[in-house]
């Protein structure tokens, strides 16, 4: 448990910070739903290129490449909410924050612009569904690995002392054995 904690404490922190985008199609239909849900995989991809993380770097100005802030963000359609999560990690909080905001804002941006082409029913709006907060602590979690380094410091404990009972059960020390 002592050691977990240590191991904890020596890693850099990583702060994720998310934020929800929701993609609403113009009328309540059910094709138009079943065509949302077929774009949000490819809306997910589109947020995860490297033209989307070029232009959030050149409007943060990051000093990164496009790779590093890819690996940086994780993306998961929420097809049955209608809902694309959008998670950003950093070993600053704020920074965090700031590229799943600019991520968000310039998708929808791109999607309104790109919507404008396409007839007013057929349209499907995407919007920021609340603003992203400061990323919160995601690794280490210190408390979890002290906990799981104390369970498998006893279990291990356990065993080595059975193992040592048992060698010793075969040697005869009084006559009385």
């Amino acid at each position: 448990a002592i050691s977990a904690f240590v191991v904890s404490k020596l890693q850099t922190p990583i702060y994720r910070s998310t934020i929800f985008l929701n993609v609403i199609p113009a009328r309540p239909d059910w094709g138009l739903q079943q065509v949302v849900k077929g774009y949000m995989r490819n809306f997910g991809r589109t947020i995860q290129s490297r033209q989307m993380a070029t232009k959030v770097i050149n409007r943060l100005q990051l000093d990164i490449t496009p790779e590093e802030l890819l690996s940086k963000i994780t993306v998961s359609p929420i097809e049955s909410d209608l809902l694309i999560r959008v998670d950003a990690d950093d070993y600053d909080g704020l920074i965090a924050r700031d590229i799943v905001q600019t991520t968000a804002e310039i998708f929808v941006e791109d999607n309104e612009a790109a919507m404008l082409e396409q007839d007013k029913q057929d349209r499907v709006d995407v919007s920021v569904l609340d603003y992203a907060l400061p990323g919160s602590l995601h690794k280490p979690k210190w408390k979890i690995n002290v906990l799981a380094g104390g369970l498998f410091g006893a279990l291990v404990g356990a065993v080595v002392v059975l193992i040592l009972e048992w060698l010793e059960s075969d040697i005869i020390r009084t006559s009385a054995d």
